[in-house]
């Protein structure tokens, strides 16, 4: 909510503000998943309790684990709506007709970030350790996400986190469902020589989706890729649960 209060004028839907909407965007992914650290404080007070009831022959490991990996699923989407229902389509008029992948690909991203803060808090003893590497995990996730620095533009070995990291799909499909069906207005003209007044992103979802790439947001795409990128958030969930 505070970042729609801070970007409020992002919610008319005209060419001047396109640039803010998708960075804004960014936002409603990126700080709900920077939350993970605190998880990984709670999940090694967690991992605690449960070893010793493993250990009293209460509860199997494998038992746990799916339990515990079919209830985060519900609550995901649950937090999905809480993170996404007042800021985004209450207060910055977000597009209705996206609302179902916007909130599908943020539950998704959100749950591969959950499961690797599970990793991180039985990785080490101290939690606070954990926490740091969370920290690491999540601004890794920024600056190889593909909005800052275009993918072509990284080197090997370090642009594995490219393809490995969920922020990447979170974003990528957000700013796709939010644009593609959303009636932006038409680019403005002066009436006497007939050039462009400001920067002009195109006339429709998919043109403002194309030149994104090449105003400042390099992830941007028309092309849909929602299910693909529910489907890896998912997959980097089950090798962290793995």
């Amino acid at each position: 909510i505070y970042f729609a209060v801070v970007y409020v004028k992002a919610r008319d839907l005209d060419q001047d503000n396109v640039l803010s909407r998708a960075w804004l965007t960014v936002w409603y992914i990126g700080v709900p998943a920077n939350t993970g650290g605190v998880a990984v404080f709670a999940l090694n007070a967690e991992f605690r309790s449960i070893r010793r009831e493993i250990k009293n022959g209460m509860i199997s490991p494998a038992s746990y684990l799916i339990a515990k990996g079919l209830l985060e699923i519900p609550i995901m989407l649950l937090f999905a709506v809480c993170a996404l229902g007042p800021a985004a389509y209450g207060i910055s008029n977000y597009e209705p007709s996206g609302f179902v992948s916007v909130w599908a690909v943020w539950a998704a991203c959100i749950y591969a970030c959950e499961a690797v803060s599970e990793v991180l808090s039985v990785q080490f003893d101290n939690p606070l350790l954990g926490m740091m590497n969370f920290m690491g995990f999540w601004f890794s996730g920024f600056l190889y996400g593909g909005f800052l620095i275009p993918g072509k533009d990284m080197i090997w070995p370090l642009k594995i986190f490219y393809y490995i990291l969920p922020l990447k799909y979170g974003v990528r499909s957000m700013v796709y469902a939010e644009f593609i069906d959303a009636d932006w207005s038409k680019c403005k003209t002066f009436a006497d020589t007939g050039a462009p007044k400001g920067l002009c992103f195109g006339e429709d979802g998919a043109d403002i989706l194309d030149n994104l790439a090449d105003y400042g947001f390099p992830s941007a795409s028309s092309s849909d890729t929602v299910a693909g990128d529910i489907l890896r958030c998912l997959a980097i969930a089950a090798v962290a649960k793995v």
